[in-house]
């Protein structure tokens, strides 16, 4: 009896003890706050984002998984290609929605609710299959588990950046600037001011998605982890080629430069890379047990890339390609037209937008429109690729050489792994070989376009066009190191020598991800340390003050801006230079800088802004313009009132009415 008395007091006497304690800690914080109101809010808003991202992205995975359970015996990539195969039906509903008028936060949130609660079966089986990372990760030995840590860095990093509001140039141009346009005006409006609204939406409906639940950074959240979605792609479908292989294949990817950055640049590119992993998981499928089915599966793949993007609709020509070559049967061409049809379904809704709305399917780079002057599609195509045959068939070794992100030419850099390992992919084991030969077909095919295209067009040599085909490059990539691992050389194991250089490529990767995030002080901006317009300032140099200038001249105010075609600051006060073909189209439909001005101030147009550095690079490099077009402008200029200058950058001038 004393002795529970006694239990009893002293637990009494603890729980006195605990509430002083928790008493003396908070009184002490309400004094010494270890962090500030701005913080929390940029913590809390960055864990927001996603939490967002992650459920679109659950719920794609889940509506795949209904669809099809097991595409593929590997189930990391079955996990990407059912998680492909459900963002493209995704955005063909974001895209049906914004048709009828439905792009609200409130649809938005109740999409997101009402899919989480009907999917949770198929969303959790989904979920459960990315516990194979660290199973596989387990067995795979020391050289994988670096290679992943170091993958790891840069996908840290890439996250961090995606946080932080967006920068790039592309987003800033139409990635995040076009749902927003969108949300404001409750559909998929025909905004006419910019051409890339003809470009197939898939990424950008999934955006408008992700904003209408948060803000940009979100949809830049849904890129980075559609990217992750990729890589993991290519680390499932590698690991039929070797125990490390798809550690090696995703390493490859990541050892480029641009390559890394984008994933966090709320850009299209590495959707384009998801839907072309889930292709060639298809088409390895389909290798495997050659049927309609699965036929019509890698079909609903390449007409979901190219919803993305009217490049990586290659895609699919290339994955027809490695049907023909892989069944050599008269069967094949029943399984051509599954595998047809199924893309021509997928892709419809893309096509038919623009037919609907321009009259022309292919919009705005091919086909007559109203919306659009042929001479500004002319222009946009620039001059057409030239030199040399050689210098063409060698495309993709001077890509990954030569390339350098932001520079003329291939505008991205590649890495060196890529090109460096596919060759060894025929040094894999015979049982591997099938696979590696359609892989090799699917790559070379894509290979062979990608050099017609650049000798077309200066515009189709980027690299940045091609995402579609890096998966399956990366897992040759892979094929290669674990065709080099089978070789030795007396006592030398090619094997260790392959792999320091593999490191060393992706230590340098993750060494600049680190070093770009701290120069670019994205975490400071993150967690609420820097506000946003001082982060803008800093990033963005003197397009910042300019853009908030702009949206500052009050109602009535229509600017519109030459060689500037960025305009997700500054809409809807101003009118971007989207293509860069202003001038250039002013002076040969319009004629003297008068007629000109004339014809902007009918339009309504109150100013001009001038991005005078970019007007100097084009003076420097486009042999188009002639010394009477700049004559011409700098005439029109010297009649126009100077409100201001920022910099050495722009200048914003008044235009008479």
């Amino acid at each position: 009896m004393k002795s529970t008395r006694r239990r009893i007091l002293v637990g009494l006497a603890a729980l006195l003890v605990m509430g002083w304690l928790a008493a003396i800690v908070s009184a002490y914080y309400v004094r010494h706050k270890p962090f500030d109101p701005a913080f929390a809010l940029g913590i809390g808003w960055a864990a927001l984002d996603v939490l967002l991202a992650a459920a679109i992205i659950a719920v794609a995975g889940g509506v795949g998984r209904r669809i099809v359970a097991t595409p593929h015996p590997d189930p990391l990539a079955s996990l990407a290609l059912q998680a492909s195969l459900g963002l493209g039906i995704c955005a063909v509903g974001a895209l049906a929605a914004g048709l009828a008028g439905l792009y609200d936060p409130w649809v938005g949130w109740a999409a997101v609710a009402v899919l989480l609660i009907l999917l949770r079966r198929s969303i959790r089986a989904w979920l459960a299959a990315w516990r194979e990372i660290g199973a596989g990760l387990g067995r795979s030995g020391g050289f994988a588990k670096v290679l992943a840590g170091l993958s790891g860095i840069i996908l840290v990093a890439g996250l961090a950046e995606a946080l932080a509001p967006p920068v790039h140039f592309d987003a800033l141009v139409y990635h995040v600037t076009l749902p927003r346009e969108f949300l404001a005006a409750h559909s998929v409006a025909a905004a006419g001011w910019n051409p890339y609204w003809g470009m197939p939406l898939g990424t950008e409906m999934l955006f408008t998605w992700a904003m209408a639940l948060g803000r940009p950074q979100t949809a830049a959240v849904v890129g980075w982890m559609v990217g992750l979605l990729a890589l993991v792609g290519v680390l499932g479908l590698g690991r039929g080629l070797g125990r490390q292989a798809g550690w090696v294949g995703v390493a490859a990817l990541l050892s480029g430069e641009t390559l890394a950055a984008s994933l966090a640049w709320a850009y299209a590119d590495w959707s384009a890379a998801l839907h072309g992993a889930a292709l060639i998981i298809a088409l390895d499928a389909w290798r495997r047990g050659p049927g309609w089915r699965s036929a019509a599966l890698a079909g609903a793949m390449a007409g979901i890339a190219f919803g993305v993007k009217y490049s990586a609709g290659l895609g699919f020509v290339a994955g027809g390609v490695t049907m023909l070559l892989v069944l050599r049967e008269r069967r094949v061409w029943k399984m051509l037209l599954a595998y047809g049809a199924a893309a021509a379904l997928l892709a419809a809704p893309w096509l038919l937008k623009n037919l609907c709305f321009a009259g022309a399917p292919l919009y705005p780079f091919i086909g007559r429109s109203s919306w659009i002057d042929p001479l500004a599609q002319a222009f946009f195509r620039g001059d057409t690729g030239g030199g040399s045959l050689v210098h063409s068939l060698l495309t993709p070794l001077l890509a990954s050489l030569q390339g350098v992100e932001g520079a003329p030419g291939f505008a991205a850099s590649l890495g060196p792994l890529m090109i460096g390992l596919v060759p060894a992919a025929l040094l894999v084991r015979k049982s591997r070989a099938g696979a590696v030969a359609s892989l090799g077909a699917f790559l070379l095919t894509g290979w062979v376009i990608w050099m017609a295209a650049a000798r077309f067009s200066v515009q189709l040599s980027q690299s940045r066009l091609y995402y579609v085909l890096y998966p399956a490059w990366a897992v040759l990539a892979g094929a290669g190191y674990s065709g080099l691992a089978r070789v030795r050389l007396r006592r030398v194991r090619l094997s260790r020598l392959a792999g320091a250089l593999i490191v060393l490529a992706v230590t340098f990767s993750a060494v600049t991800s680190v070093l770009g995030l701290l120069r670019s002080g994205s975490l400071r901006v993150v967690a609420g340390l820097e506000a946003e317009s001082d982060y803008l300032a800093r990033r963005l140099g003197a397009f910042q003050p300019a853009m908030e200038t702009v949206r500052l001249l009050g109602p009535g105010s229509d600017v519109i801006t030459l060689w500037e075609p960025r305009g997700f600051y500054c809409r809807p006060v101003c009118r971007p230079d989207t293509w860069l073909d202003r001038w250039y189209l002013a002076r040969r439909t319009l004629g003297a800088p008068n007629a000109i001005l004339d014809t902007w101030a009918e339009e309504g147009v109150t100013h001009v802004l001038l991005y005078r550095s970019g007007m100097e690079f084009v003076r420097l490099g486009d042999r188009r313009y002639t010394a009477q077009d700049w004559a011409a402008l700098d005439r029109m200029l010297e009649g126009l009132t100077l409100v201001r200058r920022f910099g050495d950058g722009y200048d914003l001038y008044q235009v008479a009415r």
